[in-house]
């Protein structure tokens, strides 16, 4: 009798990919009841649909913040403030953004010692030992306790309802005095929305090559 041979996890991954593929786009299927209701149907899903995500459904929060795709494909909005959500995302993008840069300088620029020589980032961050990380982790969290004036959980972040999300205060160069805020602001968020797909993308990349940037 013939033995049957056991699903790889490639070709299992293809067949969810595909599954996936078909039932997004069952979804823009339309009924044929007749001429004007085909006509009207895509049209008044579209107004009921993410622009940014065309199978999911149009997010509930209150519309006008910068940047707004209309992406929140987990519905996250429909659990917590959407200032706290927007404050999370704006901060992750920086970081984001110096961790891309960080990722590719150090493998150029050393601080003198043995243990900080090391060009491939993933393998410099372990090797580097458990004190100098704690430290960074711990500056970060007095500074991170300092901009917000003591109030960092979800409870007390924004009982100032004036407070904006992300707004620090924080203009070394004056760019706001002439420039538009929106503009700014809105090239601020893009940017680190491409850095947080850049950082992941990188440190991917590390992992499959086993050499830092450069490198690979």
């Amino acid at each position: 009798p013939l033995r049957s041979r056991p699903l790889s996890a490639f070709t299992m991954l293809r067949a969810v990919v595909l599954a996936l593929a078909c039932a997004a786009c069952a979804a823009f299927q339309t009924t044929s009841s007749g001429r004007t209701s085909s006509r009207v149907a895509p049209r008044m899903a579209a107004e009921g649909f993410s622009k940014s995500v065309p199978f999911l459904l149009k997010p509930t929060y209150e519309a006008g913040m910068v940047g707004d795709a209309e992406f929140d494909p987990l519905g996250l909005s429909e659990y917590f403030d959407m200032k706290f959500l927007r404050e999370a995302e704006i901060k992750h993008g920086r970081v984001c953004m110096l961790a891309t840069l960080g990722y590719v300088v150090q493998e150029f620029v050393h601080i003198p010692g043995e243990a900080y020589q090391n060009p491939n980032p993933l393998e410099a961050f372990t090797q580097v030992g458990e004190s100098p990380i704690l430290q960074i982790v711990f500056g970060m969290g007095i500074v991170e306790w300092g901009l917000n004036k003591g109030k960092m959980t979800y409870g007390d972040m924004f009982e100032d309802s004036a407070r904006v999300p992300g707004d620090l205060g924080f203009d070394p160069l004056g760019l706001m005095k002439e420039g538009d805020p929106n503009q700014y602001a809105l090239k601020e968020i893009t940017h680190g929305r491409l850095a947080m797909l850049g950082i992941s993308g990188m440190i991917q990349q590390s992992l499959i090559t086993g050499a830092g940037d450069r490198k690979s």
